[in-house]
């Protein structure tokens, strides 16, 4: 046990586990549970999809404050309250019985989302590595999709099995058992244990306290630019994760390839998560980034202006191409481009920016189906998001270069840096 505590990379997958549960279960999958719903209670797109709005807007309004409980109180005791949160949560779904009990079950999703998402793991993870930072954070954005690719066709199988308020209380053991792994391994830096991160040199300064402050980063260009394009990609890429599986429903296609087609995108997704970390700790991250700001776009125009067959499938292995990628970079932009010194706030408030935006999506497009009764305009508006969030990211640059990390012994985690 201690050798696994004392071990970096761990570290990186057991972040993987605990966002392949917390995502999963809360962001993604939930979606194969919305045919299920909408038979037993008659609810619309739209009464159904605002859950997930109430969930990522007050994700929103409060990541700014859970980004002062991270820098105050450290990640591993707020996972530990996001899985015992979430486990509580899943198991109130298996008794649902209406609407307003749906939209308080989702608020606890949210606040999961903030003791437990993606903000707080990658603070874990990059306190654990400078060097190498872009391949782990990578590997713990696996989590994400692994999530995505997993439990949607498990979550189908198990609904046609056993039922879905079944499934529900089942899978509520799954937070549990995250919760026993970080308990028992994680520890908020190596420096508890008497180690070094990952890239710095004996006598460096813990990565922690290099940086720059809140108040300097909310001055900056790239700030905004990081959040403001958040917005809009979070916008559409959640907005079709949690519509795809109704769409190819609509198409035609059975749950079990509905499903299937969510499982796609989470794998694609998984494997550029995984190769643009790489790319990033070896070319100008920057560059990276706008190669899949690009891939995705290419894929929800193909979506939204073309109709049916071998196009759905080609659409989904770009758009999850492009995003997979954009996932793991919009989070190395913001440690790499602002440092750790703050990023509790930093990152919590372009979190609350990216959270709003995805909540959003969801909702909105569930609204424009119920008034135009396809997803075409829907889909045509993601199109125009997906557009201007490049455009904007093109305004992103590094606010923290690197060769002044390298004079204080730390690298941050790219070659060249991001202009």
């Amino acid at each position: 046990m201690n050798s696994l505590r004392r071990n970096p990379w761990t570290i990186a997958f057991i972040g993987l586990l605990i966002l392949m549960v917390t995502n999963g279960l809360t962001a993604t999958a939930i979606s194969v549970f919305d045919e299920s719903l909408i038979r037993e209670f008659g609810w619309s797109r739209g009464d159904l999809k605002f859950r997930d709005f109430l969930n990522f807007a007050v994700v929103a309004l409060f990541a700014p404050l859970g980004g002062l409980l991270l820098d105050r109180f450290g990640a591993r005791r707020l996972l530990m309250v996001g899985c015992v949160v979430l486990a509580c949560a899943y198991y109130a779904y298996s008794r649902l019985q209406g609407l307003t009990q749906m939209y308080a079950i989702h608020i606890a999703f949210a606040a999961t989302l903030l003791t437990a998402g993606t903000m707080v793991v990658i603070v874990l993870v990059s306190s654990w590595f400078v060097g190498k930072r872009g391949l782990a954070i990578g590997i713990a954005l696996l989590g994400t999709s692994a999530g995505s690719f997993v439990l949607p066709p498990l979550n189908a199988e198990l609904i046609a099995r056993i039922g879905w308020r079944e499934t529900f209380a089942l899978e509520a053991l799954f937070p549990l058992v995250i919760l026993v792994i970080v308990a028992l391994i994680v520890r908020d830096s190596p420096a508890e244990l008497g180690l070094r991160p990952v890239g710095v040199d004996a006598g460096g300064p813990d990565p922690r306290s290099v940086g720059l402050e809140f108040g300097q980063a909310v001055r900056t260009r790239s700030f905004w630019a990081i959040g403001l394009s958040g917005f809009l990609i979070y916008y559409s890429i959640l907005a079709l994760f949690n519509h795809m599986f109704l769409h190819m429903r609509d198409l035609g296609y059975e749950p079990r390839v509905a499903a299937s087609a969510l499982a796609l995108l989470s794998f694609v997704a998984m494997l550029s998560k995984l190769g643009s970390g790489w790319l990033a700790d070896r070319l100008d991250r920057h560059r990276v980034f706008m190669g899949c700001l690009g891939v995705m776009l290419a894929g929800v125009a193909c979506l939204a202006t073309l109709r049916g067959g071998a196009w759905v499938w080609t659409s989904i292995v770009l758009i999850a191409a492009g995003w997979g990628g954009l996932f793991t970079l919009y989070n190395m932009l913001t440690v790499s481009n602002f440092g750790l010194k703050s990023i509790g706030k930093i990152n919590g408030s372009i979190s609350s920016l990216e959270s709003f935006g995805g909540g959003l999506g969801i909702w909105l497009t569930g609204k424009f189906f119920d008034m135009y009764g396809s997803y075409q305009v829907p889909f045509l508006v993601l199109l125009g998001c997906v557009l201007i969030g490049l455009v904007i990211g093109t305004q992103i640059r590094s606010e923290l270069p690197e060769e002044r990390l390298r004079r204080l012994g730390v690298a941050a985690g790219a070659s060249t840096p991001a202009r």
